[in-house]
């Protein structure tokens, strides 16, 4: 089993009016949510929810953004997300937000860097336990060859 490589999805969210704010665009705490929900489908949001039965989780240790153009109520933002996994117990990821127009032309609006980290039941850094690598492996040699899943539910691996 490799110990290291790289996890990765896309998933496209619509802009509800909740999400913005008095000047009408996404308010600038909404993309780390979106960010957050692309990280469970990248990983799985199934799979997130047995690994907590088994008393292991992931919480956020650092984030970076930069915003380059807003997103209004009624756009349709895809995230694209890249993590870097090994046995270390922090996942650096790399998430883009982009506008999608009728076209399908696309439009940065934040970059981001979020790093994860896994902890056990007691919050303390674990090693990447091998079911979470095994999983990583198995996601991507599914992915392979194909588009990456915008299943609401969880991914299909």
């Amino acid at each position: 089993m490799a110990e290291s490589g790289v996890i990765r999805g896309q998933v496209e969210f619509p802009v509800y009016y909740e999400d913005t704010d008095l000047s009408g665009f996404v308010y600038h705490s909404n993309y780390l949510k979106y960010f957050e929900r692309a990280r469970e489908h990248v990983i799985g949001i199934r799979f997130l929810k047995e690994l907590f039965d088994q008393g292991m989780h992931f919480v956020v240790s650092k984030v970076v953004l930069e915003y380059k153009a807003p997103a209004q109520h009624g756009d349709q933002v895809l995230i694209v997300s890249e993590g870097q996994y090994s046995r270390s117990p922090a996942i650096p990821f790399e998430q883009n937000a982009y506008r999608v127009d009728a076209e399908g032309q696309k439009r940065l609006l934040v970059s981001g860097q979020v790093t994860i980290v896994a902890l056990n039941a007691q919050n303390r850094p674990i090693r990447m336990p091998d079911v979470i690598l095994e999983r990583f492996q198995s996601h991507n040699r599914n992915a392979a060859g194909s588009e990456p899943t915008t299943d609401e539910e969880s991914p299909p691996w």
